[in-house]
């Protein structure tokens, strides 16, 4: 039977092509879909590139993972008594129900994850068996090859950490189907990997992204529109993340070093200086190593899925913004362990104070939302960009890997081998940028962990943070006080692609 997987771009891959030139990234206003069934030159691979892109944005590939990470985790908390709440999604991630297999959100995750890789692979397989194009742009060859190897490894990471049980729980199961070069059978079905077998690859492809990738944008070199793109920096973060989950402390420390010691991404702005940037081009807070772009009206790009989730609308009813069913604040059992349970000394924090909105008892402006009796606190990080009356797509950055992030792995690296000079340094290059000052006391594990809680809530951090502590996931705010066990956050193959594939039950 016919692949699911192969069948998204078996005729061909669609890319948005329409109108790009060399000094474009995704920002024409008339995109369509084009197929190319023949790569004849270097701007063809480009062009491939530039579809990779698009695609992480077209099924919601890391909004979706972030949605699910946030429900699952123990930081949020489902108001199932709000009206505005019709999403039985929500309530199934919330209650850790991975039992359905025609999830729409997890379904999209899995075919736009597909969707990057084969981007990828078309431009890995043609460069590795054919080398570079013999035309004016062929010096670019090894910046695109390196890109097409990070989006591979972005996607299998996203998806393994989905669809696979956690690295070290079991890693002889099986998690994915890899695709490891570009596949033109349709009808070749492939089983599922296993755990190791997927690592292995995301590490093979992140190494040889940070080979190929320039360490920055040159003006003059690359495109303008590679401002946004990944570098070798961004690789190295990947790296980071990825080793960290297989528990590799040495590489991830050393490739952690390598961001931090070159002193490009330092803390030294507010928070939100990270959130408010609304146009591309290289415009993003200092601490910003990778930012996803969403480009303008009437471009095709969807924005991200997880505001309409995550994120607080100014105003009950603005259907110009796509977050207006918020549905989750923070737990209050995040809150008691972190002491933003005191509104007045949480607002001291500038996180808590600049990146999430508090309302008291009847305080909230939303009607819907005057229900409750308590303080709550909500998310209001996303979508931020400057709008007009007529917007139907805001202009707006995704902040994906900040360097606030790695000060924090670090700090646990630096921790675990007894460095607690080197621990202190980076804990408390995080709290002094919070305006909290420094951390009282030795720094111990579990401080490493709440100012994680507080950088990085609902980021797409803490659940895959707690499966590296191999901590099961508490149960938060939820009426049972059992704790999730850490390496069964597992969602099964869609339904779709068992269907279609004979290979995958």
């Amino acid at each position: 039977m016919k692949n699911n997987v192969n069948t998204l771009l078996l005729t061909g891959l669609l890319i948005v092509a329409a109108g790009c030139n060399d000094d474009e990234f995704l920002t024409d206003t008339g995109f369509q879909s084009n197929v190319i069934n023949q790569i004849q030159s270097t701007q063809d691979l480009e062009l491939l590139v530039t579809g990779g892109y698009f695609a992480m944005s077209e099924g919601g590939v890391h909004g979706n993972q972030a949605i699910h990470e946030a429900y699952v985790s123990d930081l949020a908390q489902l108001k199932t008594n709000l009206s505005t709440v019709s999403r039985q999604d929500s309530r199934r991630f919330y209650s850790r129900d991975f039992s359905n297999r025609n999830e729409e959100r997890i379904n999209q995750l899995w075919s736009g994850g597909y969707r990057v890789i084969r981007h990828a692979n078309k431009v890995i397989t043609r460069v590795e068996k054919n080398g570079p194009f013999a035309d004016e742009k062929s010096s670019w060859t090894n910046r695109i090859l390196g890109e097409a190897y990070w989006l591979r490894a972005w996607a299998n990471f996203m998806l393994v950490r989905v669809f696979g049980p956690a690295y070290g729980a079991n890693n002889n199961a099986p998690a994915i189907i890899l695709l490891p070069e570009e596949q033109k059978d349709g009808f070749d079905n492939k089983g599922l990997s296993s755990v190791e077998e997927t690592y292995a690859l995301i590490v093979s492809d992140v190494e040889k992204a940070i080979e190929l990738l320039p360490e920055q944008y040159v003006a003059g070199r690359d495109p303008v529109g590679y401002q946004d793109r990944a570098n070798k920096m961004a690789a190295r973060f990947l790296a980071v993340r990825v080793h960290m989950q297989m528990r590799n402390w040495q590489k991830a420390e050393e490739y952690a070093d390598a961001i931090l010691n070159a002193n490009r991404y330092p803390l030294n702005q507010d928070p939100i200086q990270a959130w408010n940037k609304d146009r591309p081009g290289n415009v993003k807070g200092s601490e910003v190593v990778f930012q996803f772009i969403n480009e303008g009206n009437n471009t095709g790009f969807r924005p991200p899925i997880i505001p309409l989730y995550l994120g607080f609308p100014s105003s009950e009813g603005e259907q110009s913004k796509p977050n207006v069913q918020q549905d989750v604040s923070l737990s209050k059992s995040m809150k008691t362990r972190t002491g933003w349970d005191n509104h007045a000394e949480a607002s001291k924090d500038k996180r808590y104070a600049q990146l999430f909105v508090s309302f008291g008892p009847g305080e909230d402006p939303r009607a819907a939302y005057q229900i409750f009796t308590e303080r709550e606190v909500w998310a209001n990080k996303w979508y931020r960009a400057a709008t007009t009356p007529t917007a139907s797509n805001k202009i707006a950055s995704y902040p994906l890997m900040r360097s606030a992030e790695i000060h924090l792995s670090r700090a646990y690296l630096r921790w675990r081998k007894g460095d607690q000079e080197g621990a202190r340094n980076d804990l408390n290059a995080v709290r002094q940028r919070a305006g909290i000052g420094d951390y009282p006391g030795p720094v111990t594990s579990e401080a490493i962990e709440i100012e994680r809680m507080k950088e990085l809530v609902f980021e797409d951090d803490r659940l895959y943070y707690l499966q590296i502590l191999q901590k099961d996931i508490p149960p938060g705010d939820r009426s049972s006080p059992v704790s999730f066990p850490w390496g069964q956050v597992t969602f099964p193959v869609p339904q779709s692609e068992a269907d279609l594939n004979a290979a995958v039950e």
